[in-house]
């Protein structure tokens, strides 16, 4: 899409980020507006209609809340931590060495991460109760509020479990090897196994401060083929540790299982939880939404 072709106020509005099928401009310091880069874009489409079956429930409190949709927007809540890519990059720097091609600055503390492990797993649980997987587990799409909470956000890549898993790229999807049988070199079928994978390879990066591999090479084959075979990075034996292990090799039955793995961690439950929007709060921002709609924001 041509980006003169964007809405007179939208355009005007502060960017913040550009995923695959849209962009988001912060609106005020409790909305951001998703507007996607086609307007037919089937994926787009597809999110606003996981965000209409997600309000169907208790929505979870480690989910990005959408206060209202339409065909050519998703108005969500602002978060101002950013996500946890920025995060996580602001903490490193490449020096262009190959052999010390990235260093870390520093590494969150880890009560922290051991609460963002839960968080995580809390999300992809509660889409699991649903019948759902998210499906495009990765930093970028791990955002934090003001509060440090993580909350998984971006669903235009949400299947059903027992679908064939479209996958993605290294080190957040792994191709099965042999010990998959027929499905040898594929990325299997949705659910339990490969959410977990796609969760051990977020708590390693969140632990070390790089991805799987990151520090040793930069062709993707290699780490593609690396993964396919098993030949994971070394690991101690801390708890975090000890789950990163069991989600890269599919050891929990259900996410339901690592969620109750990650409330034993010891900062999990030291640090305060996030807690959802009140109901009138919530309906008093999606009327803000209502308003804006109302006096042309997208016109």
């Amino acid at each position: 899409m041509d980006l003169a072709k964007l809405p007179h106020r939208l355009a005007s509005l502060q960017f913040l980020s550009v995923g695959a099928v849209g962009w988001v401009y912060r609106i005020n310091d409790r909305i951001v507006l998703k507007y996607p880069k086609d307007t037919d874009d089937a994926a787009f489409s597809r999110e606003i209609k996981v965000f209409d079956m997600l309000q169907k429930h208790d929505i979870c409190p480690d989910i990005v809340r959408s206060f209202l949709r339409v065909p050519n927007g998703i108005f969500l809540e602002y978060l101002s931590g950013g996500s946890l890519d920025q995060r996580l990059k602001n903490n490193k720097v490449h020096t262009g060495d190959k052999a010390t091609k990235i260093e870390v600055s520093k590494t969150e503390p880890t009560p922290l991460v051991e609460r963002w492990t839960m968080e995580l797993c809390s999300a992809a649980a509660w889409l699991e109760s649903l019948g759902c997987v998210h499906g495009d587990i990765r930093p970028p799409n791990l955002l934090l509020d003001a509060e440090d909470h993580l909350k998984l956000t971006d669903f235009d890549g949400v299947a059903s479990i027992g679908e064939p898993c479209a996958g993605a790229a290294p080190p957040w999807a792994r191709l099965l090897g042999p010990e998959a049988g027929s499905e040898d070199g594929t990325f299997g079928i949705c659910g339990a196994r490969t959410e977990q994978f796609a969760i051990g390879s977020i708590i390693y990066t969140m632990t070390r401060g790089y991805e799987p591999y990151e520090n040793l090479t930069e062709d993707g084959t290699e780490v593609v083929e690396r993964l396919q075979k098993m030949e994971f990075p070394e690991l101690g034996g801390s708890g975090l540790d000890q789950i990163i292990e069991s989600c890269w090799r599919g050891g929990f039955v259900s996410l339901c299982d690592l969620l109750n793995e990650a409330k034993l961690l010891n900062g999990a439950m030291q640090l305060p939880r996030a807690t959802n929007l009140r109901r009138d709060d919530y309906e008093r921002v999606r009327k803000e939404c209502l308003l804006l709609m109302q006096d042309g924001l997208l016109a």
